[in-house]
C-alpha cells in the first residue's frame, strides 16, 4: 500500500506541475523583446584630397606650364589725318629785270637785281587714306620774304648828248610772299607701331606770287646836271599765278592713350617758274618760286 500511494502522490505532483505550475512559470517570465533591425552601414566619407608629396631637398620646382602668346590686336586703320606745319624756307630767291624808257631824248636804262631771303610761314593739310594707305592730300601753304637789292642807273644828260650819267641805289623794304595749293596723291601704310606714322606724297601746286619790284624812282638833278642822285627808289607789289609740282615725305610719332594726336617733321619741295614784271619792264623777272621747305607741327589721326 505504501507503494502505490508513493506512485499516486507522484503522479499528482507531476500533473500539479503540469497543469499549473509550469505556466505560471512561462508566465512570470517575461517575453524577449523584439530584435533591432539591423543597422545601416555608416556611409563612406569623403575622399581627403592627399597633399602632394614635398620634393626632396635639392630638387628644382617644377616650372609653370607656358601660357599660350596673347594674339597681338592689329592696329586700327587711320583713314584721316590733319597736318599743320610751321616752315623755315632755308633757301634764298634771286631774280632781276630791266626795264628801259626815253628821257632827254636818249634811252634810259635801269636794271635791278633782287634777293629773297630765307622765308618763315605755316601750312595745313588733310589727308584722306582710301584703300590701303593710298589716298589724297590737299593743303595750303603761305610763306613770306624779306627782299633786298640794287638798282643800277643810267641816266641821258638833259644839257648833252652821249653823255650818260650813272648811280646806284639800295633796294630795301621790299616783301615777297607765297601762297600755294598742294593737291597731291600720298601713300600711308599702317605699320606695327602704333607710335610711328609717315607718309610720301607728290603733285601739283598752284601758287601765287607777290613780290615788291622797283616802281618809279625819283632823282635829284642840278645844274650843271652832271651829277646824278637818287632820292627814293619806291617798291609797287607785282602779282602773278603759277602751276608747278611739289614732292615730299612726313614722319609722325604718335601719343596718347588712343594715339589721335601727334608730332611730326615733314620736308616739301616745290617749284614752278613765275614771271614778273613792271609795266615798262623790257624784261621781266623771272623767280623760281617754291623751293625747299622744312616743317614741325601738330598731327591728328581718326
Amino acid at each position: 500500500m505504501n507503494r502505490a500511494a508513493a506512485r499516486v502522490a507522484l503522479a499528482a505532483v507531476v500533473a500539479l506541475f503540469g497543469l499549473g505550475v509550469v505556466p505560471v512559470a512561462l508566465a512570470q517570465t517575461p517575453p524577449k523583446p523584439p530584435a533591432a533591425p539591423p543597422a545601416k552601414p555608416p556611409a563612406t566619407p569623403p575622399a581627403t584630397p592627399t597633399k602632394p608629396a614635398t620634393p626632396a631637398p635639392g630638387t628644382p620646382a617644377p616650372k609653370p606650364a607656358a601660357k599660350p602668346p596673347a594674339k597681338r590686336k592689329k592696329p586700327a586703320v587711320t583713314r584721316f589725318r590733319l597736318v599743320a606745319n610751321f616752315n623755315a624756307m632755308p633757301s634764298s630767291l634771286n631774280y632781276d629785270d630791266v626795264r628801259t624808257s626815253t628821257v632827254y631824248a636818249e634811252t634810259q636804262t635801269i636794271s635791278t637785281s633782287d634777293e629773297a631771303g630765307t622765308g618763315l610761314g605755316g601750312d595745313g593739310a588733310l589727308q584722306v587714306s582710301l584703300y590701303r594707305g593710298l589716298g589724297l592730300l590737299a593743303g595750303y601753304s603761305y610763306g613770306t620774304r624779306d627782299v633786298s637789292g640794287t638798282a643800277d642807273i643810267t641816266r641821258p644828260h638833259p644839257l648833252y648828248l652821249n653823255r650818260p650819267r650813272t648811280a646806284s641805289a639800295e633796294l630795301s623794304g621790299y616783301g615777297y610772299t607765297e601762297g600755294a595749293f598742294d593737291v597731291d596723291v600720298a601713300y600711308s601704310p599702317t605699320t606695327r607701331s602704333r607710335h610711328l606714322d609717315w607718309a610720301l606724297f607728290a603733285g601739283v601746286t598752284f601758287f601765287k606770287v607777290e613780290a615788291d619790284l622797283l616802281d618809279v624812282p625819283t632823282f635829284d638833278e642840278r645844274y650843271p646836271y652832271d651829277q646824278l642822285t637818287v632820292l627814293s627808289t619806291p617798291g609797287r607789289p607785282i602779282k602773278e599765278n603759277a602751276t608747278g609740282w611739289n614732292v615730299g615725305g612726313r614722319l609722325d610719332y604718335r601719343f596718347g592713350k588712343s594715339k589721335t594726336f601727334g608730332v611730326g617733321l615733314q620736308l616739301r619741295y616745290s617749284a614752278a617758274s613765275v614771271e614778273l614784271g613792271a609795266p615798262d619792264a623790257t624784261t621781266k623777272s623771272t623767280i623760281d618760286a617754291g623751293g625747299l621747305s622744312v616743317g614741325a607741327g601738330l598731327r591728328a589721326y581718326f
